[in-house]
């Protein structure tokens, strides 16, 4: 397995075919009846199409575009809240008071508290996906993206480290994968389905056989890697009770080693069949 990758007609409107309409004129004098056809039908002149002809798609109405507004300055209130005072601090009753409105309002938008943290968060991990995504395009084999992945995972957390501790360092209220807004497995969404992705293509390229539960496995010690480095730096900064690596060689390193103890663990190389 590579590296994932991640793409009117026009209707013409035909003539009705003109049917003729016979019509008779009796004679009460005579036994024989003229029949006269109506004259046929006049060609129309064919007729481009246009873009009535193409199925519009319905624009969205005034109402429609308020409610949207209301529901981003929900969402907007919710994240400051959550950069904050983490999510204890996120209730239906601050997120309302916030943009000044009833918790009504707030509930016809999100169904509970777990459900507005989880699209609260996810525009930043969105983010996150497309920066990662933007590190795999690059990548000429799948080692080399899970090394380019590893510094971009970092690079990110540290840049954006209060986002960060949202997604990934603060508590929250477990939701169900139906409370977000992202496509679950979609790894231009889904950061952690590109992580396994990565994983499961590297072990196809490099051993006999990865069944599903080692694929996992593997995805979740590089997960769980990436994020221990980047959340201790942005956890515990400059600690002055040990000499930190450089963070660019420390992940360089930490890639180098999971991925050679993992095609060890894992199995014979295929040159060896």
């Amino acid at each position: 397995m590579g590296i994932p990758r991640m793409d009117n007609t026009a209707v013409s409107r035909e003539p009705m075919d003109g049917c003729e309409q016979p019509s008779t004129i009796g004679s009460m004098k005579s036994d024989t009846r003229k029949a006269r056809t109506a004259p046929p039908p006049k060609a129309k002149a064919a007729q481009l199409p246009t873009d009535l002809d193409r199925t519009a798609r319905p624009r969205p109405s005034l109402r429609d575009k308020e409610q949207q507004a209301r529901r981003q300055l929900l969402l907007a209130a919710a994240r400051r809240l959550l950069r904050k005072g983490g999510a204890q601090a996120v209730t239906m009753r601050a997120v309302a008071d916030d943009v000044g409105v009833s918790t009504t309002v707030v509930y016809g938008f999100f169904s509970d508290k777990a459900a507005l943290v989880a699209q609260a968060v996810d525009g930043d991990l969105k983010r996150f996906a497309r920066h990662l995504k933007q590190a795999v395009d690059e990548a000429s084999s799948p080692a080399d993206a899970l090394h380019r992945v590893a510094q971009a995972y970092v690079a990110f957390g540290l840049a954006h480290p209060q986002s960060y501790r949202v997604m990934f360092m603060e508590p929250r209220p477990p939701s169900a994968v139906e409370d977000s807004s992202i496509e679950f497995g979609n790894p231009s969404e889904d950061a952690y389905a590109l992580a396994r992705a990565l994983v499961e293509g590297l072990l196809a390229g490099e051993v006999l056989s990865a069944d599903e539960s080692t694929i996992e496995m593997a995805a979740q010690m590089f997960w769980e890697m990436v994020h221990g480095i980047t959340s201790l730096r942005i956890s515990s900064g400059d600690d002055p009770w040990f000499h930190r690596l450089p963070v660019v060689e420390h992940a360089e390193r930490m890639v180098r080693v999971f991925i050679a103890g993992l095609l060890h663990e894992v199995g014979p190389p295929l040159s060896a069949k």
